[in-house]
């Protein structure tokens, strides 16, 4: 794993704090939401919406690292003075992972995104219900 986060080059770094960002909104929004005492307030909606907003902004920066990665391939390519199937392959393996990890943190902060919305849309229902009874 180590040897996959160097690979990325300095893409890695954004793309960490990215997946730290979501882990940390993810929990203060479990924590939030799940406690005995929660309710549908709009300060616990903004950091949900927070995870899906982190989310995208790893997929944008994953395309960016891939855009970087093809570009200095090909700069290395032209340098060689030849192509090798082994430089350019392994040039656009190197891009090709900051789009992965860009990708797969975005599934995992919709999934937890969703499962939080969720969470917070029967708060709401049950909010609006106690309204109507009373």
């Amino acid at each position: 794993m180590a040897e996959l986060f160097h690979q990325m080059g300095f893409m890695a770094y954004p793309l960490a704090f990215s997946c730290v960002a979501i882990l940390a909104l993810t929990s203060y929004s479990t924590v939030r939401l799940f406690r005995p005492s929660a309710w549908a307030d709009l300060r616990s909606k903004v950091f949900v919406d927070a995870i899906l907003c982190w989310g995208g902004f790893a997929a944008i920066l994953g395309m960016l690292g891939t855009l970087v990665g093809v570009v200095v391939s090909a700069q290395s390519i032209e340098l060689a003075g030849g192509v090798s199937t082994v430089l350019a392959w392994g040039g656009i393996k190197v891009a090709v992972l900051t789009s992965v990890f860009g990708v797969l943190i975005l599934a995992g902060s919709s999934m937890a995104w969703f499962g939080l919305q969720f969470r917070w849309r029967l708060l709401e229902a049950s909010a609006v219900q106690e309204e109507l009874a009373a």
